[in-house]
């Protein structure tokens, strides 16, 4: 059998991918990881006691949205690192416009404080469970965005898995704020995202075995 022969039996019967299935599949796993991870962290560590109240305002609104859009860029990311030789340009410049919008946040948030003020902002009540707690949250929604990102094929697993961690320790750090009552923008970009990253650091290393194909 010849290349062309053997290329043409691999071919028969081939169907078209309908579009946009890898991202409507990386939506559905991201919806069910945040949903289990909201269920552990309200077993676990419970609600904060005044969450009725507090749902609604800016502060609150706020740390889930930076939380949620961090999410979404990554999975736009981990998506796009799925698609050989698809840019990754615009995922990039999403996740550094927020970054940059975040960090005029804490600059108002600071400039309006004096120094101890400035220090409690940073530190709050809990920093030195934070991080730890988002990255362990994390554990439970890996294997969710992992499923949807073994679907596609990189080829650089480490950067994929990367991004998927990232997506993953971000819909943890949502799930958390259910219980967490730190509410400062200077405590949220720091040791929410330190625990992010520590879940990005996470999936790497998970993604240079598990997303080989």
């Amino acid at each position: 059998m010849n290349t062309d022969d053997l290329i043409e039996r691999l071919a028969a019967g081939a169907r078209p991918i309908a579009p946009h299935r890898a991202t409507g599949r990386a939506a559905a796993c991201a919806g069910l990881a945040l949903a289990a991870s909201v269920v552990v962290v309200w077993m676990t560590l419970g609600p904060r006691p005044d969450l009725v109240d507090v749902i609604g305002q800016p502060a609150f609104l706020l740390r889930q949205a930076y939380a949620l859009a961090l999410a979404g860029l990554a999975a736009w990311l981990m998506l796009r690192l799925g698609q050989p030789g698809a840019p990754v340009r615009w995922p990039l410049i999403g996740i550094g416009g927020l970054a940059v919008a975040v960090l005029g946040l804490v600059g108002l948030e600071q400039a309006g404080l004096d120094g101890s003020e400035r220090m409690d902002a940073l530190l709050g009540q809990s920093w030195t469970l934070c991080s730890i707690r988002v990255a362990a949250i994390s554990l439970v929604t890996t294997p969710f965005i992992f499923f949807a990102a073994r679907r596609s094929a990189p080829t650089r697993p480490v950067r994929a898995g990367f991004a998927a961690g990232a997506v993953a320790g971000a819909l943890a750090a949502s799930a958390y704020g259910v219980h967490c009552a730190e509410i400062t923008a200077t405590f949220v970009a720091t040791w929410y995202t330190v625990g992010i990253l520590v879940a990005g650091v996470m999936g790497a290393a998970v993604g240079r075995w598990a997303l080989r194909w």
